[in-house]
Order: C-alpha cells, then structure tokens, then sequence
C-alpha cells in the first residue's frame, strides 16, 4: 500500500465484511496501522457519513481493537504516533456524541479504555470537556456524555481504596458533582413535563438519562459518602424515591416477557443505589430507610410478576431487603409470625417457584440454566437471592423462621407433583444450611432439623428410580450442598449412582452429576492442617475406567466446536478425576483418553469459543502426561510420538487461543527426556521460529517460550548455538525481555539457562553486554520485583557449586566470583555499589522460603569468595556478614513459628492435588494473559535442591561453616556480639 489514506483504509474496512476476505482485510489493516496518522484517518472512518453503517462500525470496533493493543506498553509508554494519540484524546469526545447509538457504544468503550490508562494525569481535561458540553436542551446529547462519563467512573467500584483514588475521585467530585446534580434536577422535571404531553418519544430519551444518572451516582459513591451528596441526600434521593412508584404507559409492553424497559432497568439502578446506601452508609442514610423499605415492598408485591423482564429488578430489591435485615434497628418488621408469613407468601414463594419460563431454559438452554442455578456461581437470580433473604431471616428469629418454614416443606411434600416438591426441597435446603453455601459446600447447618433424615425420607428415592428430571437434579444438588455433612463412606455410596446418572438423556441431570462428582473429589479434610484430600486414587479405582468413558462419550456428542466446548463442567470434571487417580488408570486407556483430548482439541480448535472449556482440557493433557509417564524414557516417548503432532498442527495453524498451553506442554515433555537421549528433532525445527521477534509480541507466549528455550537449552544448547555469534539472536530475546517490567522474570529465567547449560566460552564475549543490560535497568526503570529478582539471579550463581546436579564444568565455572566478575566488568567498584544498596538489604525481604534459603547460602558463599576475603570486595565482608546473621536470626523465627507449609512450593505429595481445586480461580481467558497449566506447574530453579526449602537447620549449620571457615582464615575483624552469639548457636 503506497499511501495510508482514507480510501484505503474504508476499503480494507469494506473488506472485512465479507467472511471469505475478512481475514486477509484484517491482515492489511494490522500491516499500516503502525504508520502515522492511521488512527486520525479510522476516527474520520467513523465520523464519515458518507460511508455505509456497516463500514463506519467495523472502523469503530477496528479502533476500539487498537487502543487495547497498542495505546500504551507495559512500561506506560504510547505505542501509536504521538499526533495520532493527542489528535484522538482532543477529538474523540466531539466525534461520539455526534454517531448514531451503535456507534456512540463503541466510542464511549473506547474513551473508557483511554481514561482507564492516561486520566487523570495524562488527560486533565477530560473532565472539563464533558461538563462544558452537557446542555439543558439538548438530551440526546446528554446521553453521550453521560455513557462516557459512567464508563470512565464505574471502573471505581471494584477497586481497593487507596489515596491515590480518593485523589482521583474527588478532583472529578469539584468538577462534577454541581452540574450532575443540576441535571439530575433537570430530568427529573423534564419526565413530569413529557409525560403531561404524552410525548413517548421524549419520556424515553430522559428515562434513559436518568438511568445513566442512577449510575452515574453510584459510581461517584462507591468508595465513600462525599461531602456534597450527603449535604445533598434529600435532594437526591427525593427524586430517585419517586421513581420507584413512576408508572407510565407509554413506556415498554406490558404483554412483552423478555424486553426490559428502560423503566425497568431504572427501578433496579435505584435499588441497587439503595442497597450500597443501606450497607455502607446506613448512618447517613437511616432517616430515609423506613420509606424506602415501604417502596421496595410495593413494588416487589405490585409491580413485578413472573415475567423474566423482571428478574433483575426482584433480585436487586431481595438483596435491598436482605441487607435491611441485617440492622438491628430493623429486625422487628421481620420477627413476627405475621410478617414471617406474609414474605414467605409474597415474597419468597412466588420467587422460588419453578416458572414455565425456567422449565424453558431448562430444556432449551441447559447450560445456562446449569450458571444461573449453581449455588456459589456469578450469576444472581430470584431462587439464589430468595434463598440469602431466607438465611438472612433466619438469623433474626431462627426458632420461629424454622418452625414457619417447615410447615411450608410439610404442605409441598403432601403433593405428589414435582413442582410442589421441588419447592419443597428448595425451602428445606435453604433453611438447613447455616450461612451461604459456597464452593466447599455448606460447612454447618441449623440444628433444628435434620439434612441426613430428611433426604432418606424424601430425596434419595429419585436417585435410583423414576423421577422426572427436576427432581433428579434436586436430589444430585442435596448431595452437593450438604457433602460436609455425610460421612466418607456415605458418599461412597452415591459415586456409583452418579456415575450412572452420566448416562442420563437429560442435559441438566448428567452435568450436575459431574459436578457434584467434581465437588466430591475436591473435598479435603478440615482437620487437617495439610487439607489432605478425602477420596484418594484407591477410593475411585473401581470407577475410573466407566467414569472417563461416560464423560467423554457426553463430551464428544457435538461435533460442532462451539457446542462441544460448551459444557466446561464436563471437562473439569475429567481433569480432577484424572488429579485423583493420578496412576491407577490402566497404560492402555491413558493413551485411549489422551487421543479423545486431542481430537477435542483439533475440533475447538476451528472456533476456540469458552476458555475454560480448553484451560481444562490442557490441564488434562498435563495430568496425564505427569502420571503416565514420570521419568520413564520409554513411555515420555510413546506419549510424545502421540502428542507432538497435534502441538505441532496447533503451532502451524497459528490457533492464538492455543499457543501458549502448547508450549508449555511441548516443554514439560521435553523436561522429562532422560538427558542421554538425543533432543526429538521437532525441537530442532522449533528453535528458529522461536528466536523470531513475531512470537514474543503476543504477551501470553512469553512464559510459555521461554520454558520451552531453556528446557531445549538444558537438554542439548548445541541445537540453539554452538559459537558467539549464533548466540546472538537468543540475547537479543534476552534484551528485549529485561528491559520489560511486565516479562523482566522471563529475561532473567532465561539469562540463568544460558550461564548454566551453555559453554562459558561462548557466553564469555557477551558478558559486558549482558551486564550492561541488567545494571541499566537497575538504574533507569528499577521495580521491587525487578530488584528482588536481580538479587535472587545474583545469589543463585553463588550457589551453584552446591548443586551436584549439574555437570562439573558448570559448577567450576559458575561460582560467586564469576557472578562478582559479571557485574564489575562494567566497572570495577559497581559491584561494591550495589551490594550496599540492593543486595544486603534485599536478602532480608523474600518472602518465600525458596528465597530466602539462596539468599542465606548465597551470602555465604560469597563471603568466602577470593574477592571478599583478599581482594576488591574485602570491605564487603563485615557487613555481608553481619546481614548473614540477621538473616539466619529471621529463618530461625520462622522456624519456631512453624510456617513451612510450602506444598505448591517444595512440590509436597498433595501439591498437585490442592492446585487443581484451584484451576477454576485461575484467569483462564483468551487474550494477552497468560495461563498456566498448573498440573505441569514449574517449580522456581533451585540452586541447591538437595537443602529442603524448610530445612533451616541445615541451611544455617552451612552458612555458619562458611562465616567460621573464613574466621579461621583471620579475614574477619571483631564480630558484633550479635553475630557472635548466632554464631556460637550453631554446633
């Protein structure tokens, strides 16, 4: 392409339309968005009228897609062209609130993106800008600055408080609060006025602004109370209280089930208002409550039904009223027999109650059907809230609660239809379980009735005979939410019916009996300080084998990716089973089961659409390959043979959402090669494409690489580099990982192999270089992590000659002196420098007790280095020693503290076990993170793996020779008596 104008780039757009060009348009577009002026010309691409919708959309998403990738570095830095970045901060505003609504979505998303990375420092006048351009008029306008006002205030709420936020918070408050307050105002009798002229049109526009106004308000509230709405209260929330009771006709279709109005979602902004009022600012706000409780409770008995439209209006106002039940103040309008009856009347049984709708969504959608309903999920809806506002009840008055309740269950149980018992179930489930059931279950439970009894009476029988599906499922979530409850060999029992259920026909009965065969196999002793696992590989030997097929067989019943990927339960399910059996599944049926996993792979892999979905399958491939083939040269070969080529298919076929588990996988098979045997040669045809620049820019591959190079370079570096110059391209990734704060660990990860498995000969001509590149960014752009890291890099070259797993060579060669030699060959004296300023008072900081054992041994193995005990660094040798002790002091703290529970550390017998219950709270999501297999997990590199992390005996017994070693030698001075004494405590 000659020239970037604006012809060509509305072309590429146009292009990208088409599914059969798309890719190829896309590819044009990435290819001159770097040059000058690219984003000013896709701004003028959205503006231009003169250009079809579609065109000007696809310019705004295309926008959108380049201020996330490339607005700014790691580092802060602007990535696009300096008159790109202002021209786009000043104009962008002026362009969005002229667009149609479709377009003003994505610019206001796009502004946000912006703000979250320069305002306030880098975008004064955002602020400014918007309150100067709000009218009293014109409402359309309005709205556009109000979207992007929310969408840069609403990134508050989630956040942790700070001075740095507050500061934030109030310069947008000086600002802002007057002229929101003045249009909130305006608004409000704006819909009086349109309403009196029957203007629908109008009435909509101004609900819409009053809606982004109830945000608006929250976001500026979120933290705290600020001064001026609080001396504001009556103002502001006389108006909202209004709004709670407003009822118009020419608003919404009251026969339209689905389609949530705009006076909905209103109502369910100002009850979510009134929910943070009531649990962070209940003082303040106390003499408003008493109407408002009055409000929401008309309006949850009058004006929501049963439709869906109002589900997250019901919900907002169950949680209001739960919160309200938790201020003493007012448990007396809930701690009567009357006022128990009528909510569970009114309240909570229309809104536990199985709909017609829910049956739908059962059927027809069952997955969706599956998150909304897990009890601990993401998803609020009207039985989840119910059931808190129960709980919530039952802590007021538990006696009377559950007397009043059990006469309900009574009542539902006498009918022999499933919707009756169903709430029946649902009620006694809520009021057994003692606070809200989380992912472990319920851990206590109302003593006044009895969960044990009451599901041998009236649920068990749907486990083993006919039952319509609902019921079964009920009968499968008892035995999940009350499992702390049962007895180990009561559940024993119901594995075998689980398994059976995953034959079930029913979408909705087979995941939740993989679920609760999930939640069972997750569960750990409480007991027990080390949370070891209730069910070990024994306890499900007998079911292994129908428990995978069954599975698998569910898995593979959709052939199209997005389908199959679907149901994640399914898979997460497959990998803690294969957590739990570890080695007890048959050799055969392994390589039968890891054949499924990459078929699967290779069918997600043409529309890769639920990340967890392929988080879960790669941690299976992991926990196979760890299991099946330990250490053992014959079967890590059989199994790469079978896996290598679907890795490599991955890699060629450039399935992004792939890449980065994939080099992980291809670098755990290649760490578990027996040394002798020679590298597979599809490492070999990997180094190259590696080595290239184009890889390292997608952030998530970086971890993954890097592992992959160092495993290549620790089993044979020959095929990486054999002279200097080939290393050359490897440093040069080297560089550009350690000038990045976000992938400087990586840089040193990587440097570490290259010391350690390459021939110093080949490394020696690029030391000076390699030292330059690490002292200057301790110089320029330092982090904690950075000096930390730097430190721990350093100590760990001290230590090698402890390590006898390396080969002689490495540990003659590598030492304390070659570490000090690296870092004075920049200047002679730098290395006194820094250990004064970084090293010494860094080694006390670790936190872990990997760290600190090398920070400890590698003190001790420089202070008997030849430079310290005779030559440059002789004056370091007091006060390193004298840091030795103070350092040995702390270990020795925490050792009577007994803080050595490190299993995901040291790699403990149930490390592995304890990390997969974890997977799930991993950011398994596809974009620039990156996710670890934590089946495959890299330990940290021990410099001395034959000391135990918490063997702090030996650690200090080591240290203390050395400090006495050199003592001997009369290199020392007088000793302070504080180092004396840690001294002569060591026998």
């Amino acid at each position: 392409m000659a020239e970037n104008s604006l012809e060509n780039i509305s072309a590429y757009l146009k292009e990208s339309l088409n599914p059969h060009h798309a890719k190829q348009a896309e590819s044009h577009l990435r290819s001159i968005e770097s040059q000058p002026h690219f984003a000013i010309n896709l701004l003028h691409t959205v503006a231009s009228t003169n250009l079809e919708p579609a065109v000007r959309l696809a310019a705004a998403l295309f926008l959108k897609n380049l201020v996330k990738r490339k607005w700014v570095n790691e580092d802060g830095e602007y990535m696009l062209f300096n008159d790109d970045v202002q021209y786009v901060k000043l104009e962008i505003l002026n362009v969005m609130i002229k667009l149609p609504n479709n377009l003003q979505v994505q610019l206001g998303e796009t502004i946000s993106i912006i703000a979250e990375l320069d305002f306030p420092h880098n975008w004064g006048n955002l602020i400014d800008d918007l309150v100067a351009k709000l009218s009293p008029e014109d409402f359309v306008l309005n709205r556009g600055i109000l979207i992007v006002a929310h969408s840069i205030f609403k990134k508050w709420r989630p956040l942790f408080r700070s001075d740095e936020l507050f500061l934030e918070i109030k310069m947008v408050l000086d600002k802002f609060a007057e002229p929101f307050m003045a249009l909130l105002t305006k608004t409000d009798e704006n819909i009086t006025e349109a309403v009196a002229l029957n203007n629908s049109a109008s009435l909509i526009i101004y609900l819409e602004c009053l809606l982004l106004l109830v945000q608006i308000y929250y976001d500026l509230n979120c933290q705290d109370i600020p001064e001026f709405f609080e001396d504001n209260l009556n103002t502001g929330m006389g108006i909202l209280h209004k709004y709670l009771g407003f009822l118009s006709n020419l608003v919404g279709d009251a026969s339209d089930d689905e389609d949530v109005d705009v006076l909905i979602k209103v109502k369910t902004a100002i009850i979510e208002l009134l929910s943070l009022h009531v649990t962070r600012y209940a003082e303040e706000f106390d003499p408003l409550i008493p109407n408002f409780i009055t409000s929401v409770w008309e309006l949850i008995n009058t004006y929501v039904t049963q439709q869906p439209k109002f589900d997250l209006l019901a919900v907002n106002a169950l949680s209001f009223l739960t919160s309200i039940t938790k201020i003493v103040k007012y448990q007396s309008y809930f701690n009567n027999e009357q006022a128990i009856n009528e909510i569970i009347e009114k309240i909570i049984l229309p809104n536990i109650a199985f709909r017609e709708v829910d049956e739908e969504t059962f059927e027809d959608e069952p997955i969706s059907f599956v998150r909304s309903d897990l009890e601990g999920s993401d998803f609020d809806s009207r039985r989840k809230s119910s059931t808190d506002f129960l709980r919530e009840l039952k802590d007021v008055n538990t006696e009377l609660l559950t007397g009043t309740v059990m006469s309900y269950v009574n009542r539902f149980l006498s009918h022999d239809d499933w919707r009756n018992r169903d709430i029946a179930i649902y009620l006694f489930t809520s009021l057994a379980a003692k606070g809200s059931v989380t992912n472990i279950g319920v851990t206590s439970t109302n003593m006044l009735v009895d969960v044990v009894k009451f599901f041998t009476d009236n649920i068990a029988s749907y486990l083993t005979g006919d039952a319509t599906p609902i019921l079964k499922v009920d009968a499968i979530k008892y035995i999940m939410t009350f499992r702390n409850q049962l007895t180990k060999e009561q559940l024993l029992t119901t594995i075998p019916l689980l398994v059976d259920h995953l034959k079930n026909s029913n979408v909705v009965v087979y995941t939740y009996a993989a679920i609760t065969i999930d939640k069972l196999l997750a569960m750990t002793n409480f007991a027990d300080s080390k949370h070891t696992p209730v069910f070990n590989k024994l306890d499900i030997q007998p079911y292994v084998n129908d428990l995978l097929s069954n599975l698998f067989t569910l898995i593979l019943s959709n052939t199209a990716p997005e389908k199959l990927s679907e149901n994640e339960f399914l898979v997460k399910t497959v990998m803690k089973v294969l957590s739990t059996a570890e080695d007890v599944i048959e050799e055969s049926f392994k390589l039968t089961i890891i054949e499924q996993l990459l078929k699967i792979l290779g069918i997600i892999a043409k529309n890769p659409a639920n990340p967890r979905f392929t988080h879960y399958i790669f941690e299976s491939l992991g926990l196979l390959i760890k299991f099946g083939a330990d250490k053992d040269d014959s079967k890590i070969k059989k199994y790469s043979s079978l896996i290598m080529p679907s890795l490599l298919e991955i890699l060629g076929e450039d399935v992004q959402e792939f890449v980065p588990y994939t080099f992980q996988i291809l670098a755990f098979l290649l760490e578990n090669f027996l040394k002798a045997s020679p590298i597979p040669d599809e490492y070999k045809t990997l180094v190259k494409p590696l080595l290239s620049p184009a890889v390292w820019e997608y952030r998530g591959n970086v971890p993954g690489i890097t592992r992959l190079l160092v495993a290549i370079m620790a089993h044979n570096s020959s095929v990486i580099a054999s002279s200097s110059q080939e290393l050359v391209p490897l440093l040069g990734v080297f560089q550009k990982l350690i000038a990045s704060r976000a992938n400087d660990t990586y840089g040193f990860d990587l440097l570490q192999g290259i010391f350690l498995y390459f021939p110093l000969d080949l490394v020696s001509v690029h030391l000076n270089q390699i030292s330059v590149l690490l002292l200057t960014r301790l110089k320029t752009s330092r982090t904690e992590k950075y000096i930390k890291k730097f430190v721990i890099f350093l100590m760990s070259l001290c230590c090698v000659p402890l390590n006898d797993t390396l080969n002689a060579k490495t540990q003659s060669q590598i030492n304390a002196g070659f570490a000090i030699n690296l870092i004075e060959s920049v200047q002679q004296g730098v290395f006194q420098q820094i250990t004064n300023s970084f090293i010494l008072p860094t080694t006390e900081e670790f936190a872990n007790l990997q760290d600190k054992k090398i920070a400890a041994l590698g003190l001790s193995q420089l202070i008997v280095s030849e430079q310290f005990t005779q030559g440059s660094c002789k004056a370091l040798l007091q006060p390193t020693v004298e840091q030795l002790c103070k350092n040995l002091t702390l270990l020795s703290g925490i050792a009577k503290g007994n803080n050595v529970a490190e299993n995901t550390i040291t790699g403990g017998p149930n490390a592995t076990s304890v990390a997969i219950n974890e997977v799930d709270l991993e950011s398994a999501a596809y974009g620039s993170n990156f996710s670890k297999i934590i089946s495959i997990l890299l330990k940290p590199f021990d410099p001395v793996p034959h000391v135990q992390n918490e063997d702090f005996k030996q650690i200090r017994y080591i240290a203390v020779a050395n400090i006495k070693r050199i003592g001997e030698m009369g290199a020392l001075n007088q000793l302070s008596e504080f180092a004396q004494a840690v001294v002569a405590s060591t026998n």
